[in-house]
């Protein structure tokens, strides 16, 4: 038996995991500001400062320069891998749904650590609202959205986000306002379970609860509202992969990998809502 993986079952495995990947597998993706450029492993993003225009012009006044204080923000990367031992002599004696899910679990976990490393990101940011003590209701929304307003966030350009976790997004949908409010965001993930709505130029959408609470205290959660400008991330290069025998474990290894990096780059842009994390304490009002 050859000790390399059929190169046909390879590319396939590749291509059917950055699909997955790109598709459905990172929750996050359209949310963040990608970098401007890279160089070797590090990435660098843009951060444009605000031009203001001079009021009551009269003749003859001299212009008055009104440079922005643009600056760009260097983020290193770091290496992310989804490794799996399949126990299959020959990979071409594989089943295609098994192929697939092969390719789908690692390409999901790749996804996974990716969203955890941007709503780490985002926990950096030391704006909040609300309280541990309450559950999350559309009054922290709109509490949450008025902190954006007040540091002069551009806020009517439907480019704010709000990822919650279960307990939220059941007290949320519960309440008619935003129930029955329809998706007008752009595309994600959580569009095809409706678990996702535009409600008062907000795009709230419910997010793993293993992904964004990461960090909290138990009853707690933290969730995230940021405008898409606030929040860097991006990788150096595409999803990578490679598939090797084992000679000791007599076992085909699949390491798919990529290098990321995520920043929070607008502190102003992006606040915390803390709310009360306790399933058994939900409680929706009747039809």
């Amino acid at each position: 038996m050859s000790q390399n993986a059929p190169n046909h079952y390879v590319q396939q495995w590749r291509a059917q995991a950055l699909h997955v990947y790109q598709s459905g597998g990172f929750a996050l993706r359209n949310t963040t500001t990608p970098p401007e450029k890279i160089t070797g492993e590090k990435m660098h993003f843009p951060i444009f400062g605000q031009v203001e225009a001079e009021e009551d012009v009269q003749r003859g006044d001299e212009a008055k320069p009104a440079n922005p204080n643009d600056t760009t923000v260097p983020v290193d990367t770091k290496k992310s891998r989804a490794f799996e031992e399949v126990y299959e002599d020959d990979l071409d004696q594989m089943t295609v749904a098994r192929q697939q899910a092969v390719a789908m679990r690692s390409a999901k976990a790749l996804g996974r650590v990716h969203d955890k490393t941007i709503i780490r990101a985002l926990k950096a940011s030391t704006q909040y609202v609300g309280a541990y003590a309450d559950l999350m209701s559309a009054t922290t929304l709109v509490q949450g959205k008025q902190v954006l307003m007040g540091n002069d966030v551009e806020v009517q350009d439907g480019e704010v986000f709000c990822g919650v976790d279960s307990v939220s997004w059941a007290m949320l949908i519960g309440d008619k306002r935003i129930a029955n409010a329809d998706y007008v965001g752009p595309d994600l993930p959580f569009i095809k379970g409706n678990l996702a709505k535009s409600w008062n130029g907000i795009h709230i959408f419910a997010l793993s609860d293993k992904t964004l609470r990461v960090g909290d205290a138990a009853a707690q959660v933290n969730c995230q509202m940021w405008h898409r400008s606030a929040i860097g991330f991006g990788y150096v290069r595409q999803l990578t992969g490679s598939v090797q025998w084992d000679n000791r474990k007599d076992c085909w290894t699949h390491n798919m990998r990529m290098r990321i990096g995520s920043k929070l780059l607008l502190p102003e842009g992006a606040v915390q809502l803390r709310a009360k994390y306790d399933p058994s304490a939900i409680v929706l009002p009747t039809a």
